[in-house]
């Protein structure tokens, strides 16, 4: 990590740490190679472990522990996929903030993105051979695993160029830049849709891309074609809640994607104008979605093992959100966009 971006992060360390990581989350720490990073700074392993059973909590916060478990990743397979039990032990490289300001949470490991990493390892088939699109990557570890599971292709986006950054460390580190490639992407400002395909497509404007080996200009097309979405613990105010589902319902209506899958915690989430926990923008986002014709299905968490070092609580929650290709995406930004 460069000496000019580590102090440029360095000086906006605060201390929500404890908020934003998973309960019980266990990690190997290692040395990190660069002699100017500050203590607040981690290598850390994440390793993929045998599939347990999710312990579930009533309203009370009491544990209701099943008594059986769903079937791990080999049974999901095919004989054809059998390869992808080897996932089981693998291990990932992040580099992280163990404390940051709200404007840097990028850098830090959230609860979220382990939730939305068990769904993909339990369901497998969901990513395989699918393009696929994270929004709001921070680590990049939805992306890392997705690339694992057999997407032929991972965008790897987030709206924080310092956190895009880091993201493309991350992926050296992890051996991920073959069909992996990190991008600035503000959602409140998308690429516009190329209009032919025929492989000359419309390219990012040079302030959209970041300085190093995967994220350097690529194809606006990469955005539009993508199959899957992916966001996880992406939503910390109102405008960026408007934002995505604006972003969601396009790139459902109008590109390839098929469904988007979206992990929350339903505590908390912290407002970027007042810097206040705040409980208003995922279901905002909710309405918003709905409002632009998106059908959202709740995933049964129950269903979904746990593959990583962390306790789920019952505040997290996974939805599938799919269109209705039927209806008109609303909103001003949207009337906007078509007039551009």
């Amino acid at each position: 990590m460069s000496a000019h971006f580590m102090s440029q992060v360095e000086e906006d360390e605060g201390d929500i740490c404890g908020i934003i990581e998973a309960d019980g989350l266990t990690l190997k720490e290692v040395p990190i190679e660069s002699k100017n990073t500050s203590s607040a700074w981690r290598a850390s392993i994440l390793i993929v472990q045998e599939p347990r059973a999710a312990v579930v909590e009533d309203e009370d916060g009491d544990l209701e522990v099943p008594r059986t478990c769903t079937k791990p990743i080999k049974s999901h397979l095919d004989s054809h996929d059998q390869g992808f039990h080897s996932l089981l032990g693998s291990r990932i490289l992040l580099q992280r903030l163990s404390t940051s300001t709200i404007e840097n949470v990028g850098f830090q490991l959230w609860a979220g993105a382990l939730v939305l990493s068990d769904f993909m390892l339990a369901r497998p088939c969901v990513i395989k051979g699918r393009r696929v699109c994270e929004l709001g990557a921070g680590l990049g570890l939805c992306s890392i695993l997705a690339s694992r599971l057999g997407a032929t292709s991972v965008l790897c986006s987030d709206g924080n160029p310092n956190v895009v950054q880091n993201c493309c460390e991350i992926l050296r580190d992890n051996e991920c830049t073959g069909n992996v490639r990190a991008s600035l992407l503000k959602w409140e400002n998308p690429p516009s849709k190329p209009w032919h395909d025929n492989g000359s497509h419309e390219r990012m404007q040079r302030s959209d891309a970041v300085d190093c080996d995967n994220a350097v200009y690529h194809d606006a097309a990469d955005l539009w074609r993508a199959e899957i979405l992916l966001a996880a613990d992406v939503l910390y105010d109102p405008p960026g809640a408007e934002a995505l589902a604006l972003l969601s319902a396009l790139l459902l209506k109008e590109g390839a994607a098929e469904a988007m899958y979206m992990s929350v915690e339903k505590r908390i989430y912290f407002s970027a104008a007042t810097l206040q926990p705040e409980v208003a923008a995922y279901p905002q986002f909710l309405d918003d979605s709905r409002r632009h014709g998106l059908v959202i299905e709740n995933i049964n968490l129950s269903e979904i093992p746990v593959y990583f070092g962390y306790v789920r609580s019952r505040f997290y929650e996974l939805v599938k959100l799919t269109a209705t290709k039927d209806t008109h995406i609303t909103g001003i930004s949207a009337k906007k966009r078509k007039t551009n």
